[in-house]
């Protein structure tokens, strides 16, 4: 399995959800990096470069859309999820112009997120070009 060998940005700014997902993502994930807005994903992001990106979308100080334009900036190959319980068409429209690679709904349903992740995961370590529109 690729997932065990990458190494995932978890942005949340809600804690019980955060401490929850990393404590998945750390059972199943070389490294996870945890930050609780945009503002500390960007940095951490510049720090450690994760092979995968997931995010919130609204959160404080910088939300997760923005938080991606800037790392689409830096990175425009950088694999990026949403993990959100937000699904307006506004959040849509704007994931699909950045070629964010996967939209997770929330609450949180583990097969799907898993699957995602695991896709995310495989893309990472084949090169395998997954951009589309969502």
């Amino acid at each position: 399995m690729y997932l065990n060998d990458t190494t995932v940005l978890y942005v949340e700014d809600d804690p019980s959800t955060q401490k929850l997902i990393k404590r998945i993502l750390s059972r199943h994930c070389k490294e996870v990096f945890v930050a609780n807005d945009g503002t500390e994903g960007l940095a951490l992001y510049q720090n450690r470069h994760p092979d995968i990106v997931l995010s919130d979308i609204v959160m404080p100080n910088m939300n997760g859309i923005e938080m991606s334009e800037k790392i689409r900036e830096l990175n425009p190959k950088q694999i990026i999820s949403l993990f959100t319980a937000y699904n307006e068409p506004e959040f849509k429209a704007k994931a699909s112009e950045l070629k964010i690679d996967a939209y997770i709904m929330k609450p949180f349903d583990e097969k799907q997120f898993f699957n995602s992740l695991n896709y995310l995961a495989m893309a990472f370590h084949t090169d395998l070009d997954i951009r589309k529109e969502i």
